[in-house]
């Protein structure tokens, strides 16, 4: 795959691989501008035969009495919101290592110092995974995620919405909702 140099050329790639783009921006999907943006600051790569994104991710599952925190919504900056079910989730950097973007992804959607989280090095696995996008329809990614458990301090024991600090950095989640579902077979204790 050829290095991309800017949206156009993003929007060509697109074109060229037949990937269909007119529902992107509605519902859960995310827009071609924010395919760009994770393009630009290297969170993602494509490769061809078959047009495909890469992506490593680090989850962070945090439990509470036999719950597990829970990411319900994201609402975006124009006023969307996007159903998430997932547990605190981040794109790993370039350079960054699962830790850090678990840091990261917990100071910035969840306002969480660093002093109030323990992770539990021997939680850590890795695995891989193929499938279609849910937040770019069309688009095949493949998933390098990487998830370990943490024990964190001074969450909310209800529901709540939290700001997205990285916002003012091109992110386009303005802020999460946060719920505690029960997880048997992550939340044994």
């Amino acid at each position: 795959m050829n290095q991309l140099h800017s949206i156009n050329d993003l929007q060509s790639w697109l074109a060229n691989c037949q990937i269909d783009t007119d529902l992107w921006g509605e519902g859960n999907a995310k827009n071609v501008d924010n395919l760009w943006e994770e393009y630009a600051s290297g969170e993602i790569h494509f490769k061809d035969n078959p047009p495909r994104r890469e992506v490593a991710v680090v989850q962070i599952f945090i439990c509470r009495n036999r719950q597990l925190l829970i990411e319900a919504e994201q609402e975006l900056e124009n006023g969307r919101r996007r159903f998430r079910n997932q547990p605190p989730s981040e794109k790993i950097k370039p350079g960054e290592s699962y830790l850090q973007a678990a840091t990261r992804c917990l100071e910035e959607e969840l306002g969480l110092s660093l002093s109030r989280i323990t992770f539990l090095p021997d939680t850590h696995l890795c695995r891989q995974e193929t499938s279609n996008s849910l937040s770019y329809p069309g688009l095949l990614t493949e998933y390098t995620f990487h998830s370990i458990q943490a024990e964190v301090d001074g969450l909310p024991d209800e529901a709540f919405w939290r700001e997205n600090t990285a916002v003012h950095a091109g992110d386009p989640v303005v802020r999460h909702l946060w719920v505690w579902r029960y997880s048997r077979p992550i939340c044994q204790s």
